[in-house]
């Protein structure tokens, strides 16, 4: 229960760290719960995260919320005419050890999925991450990406 308020309190922050691009559907927040991993030579790893989960919500006008596998989520990756094939994500990785919080951001591309664990190629983009790394939340965010920063 603390991680999961733990990561609304960080999503109601982040919610708020956007750029604004044209899209033709709602903007979603992905956010990965993980009970620890691990960032070294450009991947990114995230064990046991909860139930498996990925929760999400959208922006107004069409609010959405609701929850799916981390298998659906890594199926939809590519799925539409704007996806995070063509525009790779970027993510805050939010991790709480001590009541310390240690964020950082990526680029994230080619997510793979093996039992409760996922992967992703990352490319850091600011924040000094540990190599490993114990529960937090990974925050994805479809306003963000490497070819629309401003």
């Amino acid at each position: 229960m603390k991680k999961l308020i733990i990561s609304f309190a960080i999503l109601f922050l982040f919610t708020g760290i956007t750029y604004a691009v044209e899209s033709t559907g709602p903007d979603y927040l992905f956010v990965v719960n993980f009970d620890n991993g691990t960032y070294a030579e450009g991947k990114l790893t995230l064990n046991g995260n909860g139930q498996s989960n990925v929760i999400y919500f959208s922006d107004k006008p069409e609010v959405e919320s609701g929850h799916m596998g981390i298998k659906k989520f890594v199926s939809i990756w590519g799925e539409g005419e704007e996806n995070f094939n063509t525009t790779p994500p970027n993510c805050t990785l939010s991790v709480i050890k001590e009541e310390v919080e240690n964020n950082s951001v990526f680029i994230i591309s080619n997510p793979k999925v093996d039992g409760t664990q996922i992967m992703f190629d990352a490319e850091l983009v600011s924040g000094k991450p540990e190599p490993k790394f114990e529960a937090g939340g990974l925050f994805i965010d479809t306003k963000l990406g490497s070819n629309n920063q401003n």
